[in-house]
């Protein structure tokens, strides 16, 4: 009988740990490829936050919804994050940005014989190519002429750009990396690197509400500057799992793993970016 009751209690006790260590990671019902699927949670975002679960002893639990839906049940702690989420003052008000170790970069893109961009400037005398109602930027203001079709798909965009209707169009370097892929005249056409911004962090969003979550005050953060994902007044507590998930995302980048993933997924080197980086640096100082 007492062995009976030993087993039980060491079950029980088998069964709430795995509980308390599952993960719930929340995402729209439609695709957003090569990230996710519409029918299944394969992708780039499952193999990337499966094994940084993996590593820490955690299980990984998928809810599918509407992004509404999704980022209320996020606000409330029943899901703990969304994979990929853009930072703006009213989320941070319930969730927490965090670096997934995955490249954030707007890019221009050009046919091959364009020279170098290298910032707003370097857009005069250029047709650029934009989404219709897209913000007014510098570069808008330089450019010769800007292209605003009522209809403009990244497909179509990249048809204009190789076609000569316009020289530079503008977006994610995932969006326009996933396209051009396996696109057969992909070497007529050039990256612009250091155009538009500059290389930041892709962030997740992490429930405020989790219980896996815990914050303490930022003593790095400056309240002189904008709130962004990098200057907030709280940061992950180091006794939670948030942030012994967030330790294994790091590690994931720092062993190269998560720029394998991109390399397999969008077909591009990440390390390109940053031996573009020092190159440029380099050519400064000489």
């Amino acid at each position: 009988m007492k062995y009976t009751i030993a087993i039980f209690i060491i079950i029980l006790f088998i069964s709430q740990a795995a509980q308390a260590c599952t993960l719930t990671k929340g995402y729209r019902s439609t695709a957003r490829l090569p990230n996710i699927q519409a029918n299944n949670d394969s992708g780039l975002y499952y193999d990337l936050y499966h094994k940084a679960a993996f590593n820490i002893g955690c299980q990984l639990n998928i809810i599918r919804s509407s992004k509404k839906r999704i980022m209320r049940q996020i606000k409330n702690g029943t899901i703990d994050f969304y994979p990929g989420l853009t930072f703006t003052p009213a989320r941070a008000e319930f969730v927490l940005f965090i670096p997934n170790g995955l490249p954030s970069l707007d890019i221009g893109l050009t046919r091959i014989d364009v020279e170098e961009i290298k910032g707003p400037e370097d857009f005069a005398g250029k047709i650029l190519l934009s989404t219709f109602g897209s913000t007014e930027l510098i570069r808008h203001q330089h450019a010769l002429v800007v292209k605003r079709p009522s209809e403009l798909s990244h497909s179509i965009a990249i048809n204009h750009i190789l076609a000569g209707r316009a020289d530079v169009y503008v977006d994610e370097l995932s969006t326009i990396a996933y396209l051009l892929k396996d696109n057969l005249r992909k070497k007529e056409l050039k990256y612009h690197l250091n155009c538009c911004g500059g290389l930041t962090d892709l962030t997740m969003g992490f429930s405020r509400k989790s219980i896996h979550y815990s914050e303490v005050e930022n003593t790095l953060y400056n309240p002189e500057k904008p709130l962004s994902f990098d200057n907030y007044p709280m940061m992950l507590g180091s006794n939670s799992i948030a942030y012994r998930f967030y330790q294994s995302l790091l590690l994931l980048k720092a062993n190269s793993y998560t720029d394998k993933l991109y390399l397999q997924y969008f077909g591009f080197d990440v390390h390109s970016i940053q031996t573009y980086n020092e190159d440029t640096e380099e050519k400064i100082k000489d």
